[in-house]
């Protein structure tokens, strides 16, 4: 599955995909700032992915990870009122299952509505989505564009998909001001 177009919806998901690898390795690490060895894993991931001799990590690993946060909103970290919310939204054509669902305050759910992920945040806040939130996204439109035939069509030429293609980012802040989940967020505070 060769991407060559930097114009092709591939080509962004993927670098988009590999600039969330590097984020979250970052992160993980407790690094402030990207270094030589981030650069790295990014440039390997992305060359194997547009090859196809990579692929997203397995969907499991999400649901073990998913498990293991506590029951909060992925975005604001409220721990009342809590509803489900399909990262893609349904009625936009995100899958109603539990890969693309998570836990999410009334509040949250309500302004996101069916809006895309990355159109309803960067609208609404001013800060970087939680890695986690981007990570099931981006799978989620990987999925769907693979299995629609859309991985080799140019992003200008597709309208009205579940997903907002020109608000996916394809670069990311430095890690400092990143945060996996905000249950990571708050112990990163405390341990500081």
């Amino acid at each position: 599955m060769k991407h060559e177009s930097d114009g092709t919806i591939g080509a962004l998901l993927f670098r988009s995909y590999a600039n969330l690898a590097m984020a979250e390795m970052a992160v993980n690490n407790g690094d402030a700032t990207y270094s030589q060895k981030h650069y790295m894993i990014r440039s390997r991931l992305l060359a194997g992915l547009k090859r196809g001799t990579m692929a997203p990590k397995s969907l499991m690993r999400d649901q073990r990870i998913r498990m293991a946060l506590p029951q909060e909103c992925i975005y604001c970290g409220q721990t009342e009122n809590l509803t489900i919310d399909h990262v893609v939204a349904t009625n936009r054509g995100g899958a109603d299952v539990g890969d693309n669902a998570v836990w999410a305050c009334r509040r949250c759910n309500s302004s996101k509505g069916d809006k895309d992920l990355f159109g309803w945040w960067f609208q609404t806040r001013d800060d970087f989505p939680p890695l986690f939130v981007i990570r099931i996204y981006l799978k989620q439109a990987i999925a769907y564009c693979v299995s629609h035939d859309l991985m080799n069509r140019q992003v200008t030429d597709v309208d009205q998909e579940p997903f907002a293609f020109r608000s996916i980012p394809t670069s990311f802040p430095e890690p400092r001001l990143l945060r996996f989940s905000p249950y990571h967020a708050r112990r990163k505070e405390a341990d500081s």
